[in-house]
């Protein structure tokens, strides 16, 4: 007669998560998604409009930030900006 033995996998008691911080978790899912909807809904009230210039130059503050390591995409953007600002 031979036997085997099943070597279960476990946790220490102490890693185990329990029921209640699983709750809590849930809880703050739910919570960061109302914000989330809440805010997409309604927005933040703390959006400032900007203008076509501003985007422009932002594009080319990027564009010259990568500039040394690809220059033909840079040039690509410093044109995008152009146009951006030129319409």
């Amino acid at each position: 007669m031979t036997s085997t033995t099943l070597n279960a996998i476990s946790l220490p008691q102490n890693a185990q998560p329990t029921v209640g911080a699983s709750l809590q978790a849930l809880w703050v899912a739910g919570k960061n998604l109302a914000v989330a909807l809440w805010q997409v809904s309604f927005g933040t009230g703390q959006s400032q409009a900007t203008t076509r210039f501003a985007e422009a130059e932002e594009l080319r503050t990027f564009a010259a930030s990568i500039q040394k390591s690809d220059p033909s995409f840079a040039l690509e953007l410093f044109a995008a900006a152009d146009r951006h600002e030129g319409l």
